[in-house]
């Protein structure tokens, strides 16, 4: 076909030559070069930043690339934690990429509001913004009740000989201990992480049967839980309202 058009006098086609390349319309040049990459099976070890990625997932979308698409998916997921949640989210939305979504809302959802940038909202749109205030305001308020509200010791054991007492040291080291973990303003402490410490405290008059008892009720974590359950709600919401499948 290049040869019938040579002969024939006509203008030369695009892809005959270096000096007369084949123009993708919004396709970047990384992009392009990546499928090919892939495509022959000579992909480069190492990381890949986010933008080339991105301009890749775009090329996948466009032209319907599933094989590649996949690929990229995987790439983005793998390196997840060097992005920040604002980006995953946009991608998720965009690209229609479910599996990023619930990781990159999760991460959200731990990032102080004052740090969420102009920039990371134009990202994420003002739904996702809107839902992460809502959100962050409830896990605050849950974290309040759990720090100031102890669970009762509803039945001594036998070793307790002092009841009264050790029902009031047991509230005391909790509001020392968890109320100020949870409630620490400058490093507030994951429920987990509370938990340990508040284990190795001294707990006075407390028993160690009701110790034991008591612990047990933490370890299955019934009010811990709660929170966790209520971020994926609220995940699983948006993520059904706003990332369709592909």
């Amino acid at each position: 076909m290049f040869a019938a058009t040579q002969s024939s006098g006509q203008i030369e086609l695009d892809g005959m030559s270096d000096d007369k390349p084949i123009h993708l319309e919004g396709i970047s040049r990384d992009a392009f070069e990546l499928f090919l990459e892939l495509t022959f099976g000579r992909m480069r070890a190492g990381s890949y930043t986010l933008d080339k990625l991105t301009k890749f997932l775009h090329f996948c979308d466009m032209y319907q690339c599933c094989h590649a698409r996949e690929f990229v998916v995987s790439r983005v997921f793998a390196a997840r934690f060097r992005f920040h949640p604002a980006q995953l989210i946009s991608l998720a939305i965009k690209y229609h990429v479910r599996s990023l979504f619930p990781f990159a809302f999760q991460q959200l959802t731990k990032t102080p509001i004052t740090e969420i940038t102009h920039a990371h909202r134009e990202l994420m749109g003002n739904e996702i913004i809107l839902n992460l205030v809502y959100v962050q305001a409830a896990l605050d308020h849950h974290r309040r009740i759990v720090a100031a509200e102890e669970p009762r010791i509803l039945m001594h054991l036998n070793d307790c000989n002092d009841p009264a007492g050790c029902s009031e040291d047991w509230h005391a080291t909790w509001w020392n201990g968890m109320g100020r973990f949870l409630l620490d303003g400058r490093n507030p402490q994951p429920y987990s992480d509370a938990v340990k410490r508040f284990k190795d405290m001294s707990f006075g008059r407390v028993s160690e049967g009701c110790k034991d008892v008591m612990f047990k009720i933490l370890d299955e974590g019934a009010a811990f839980r709660h929170a966790d359950h209520f971020t994926t709600e609220a995940c699983q919401f948006l993520l059904d309202k706003l990332v369709f499948e592909p």
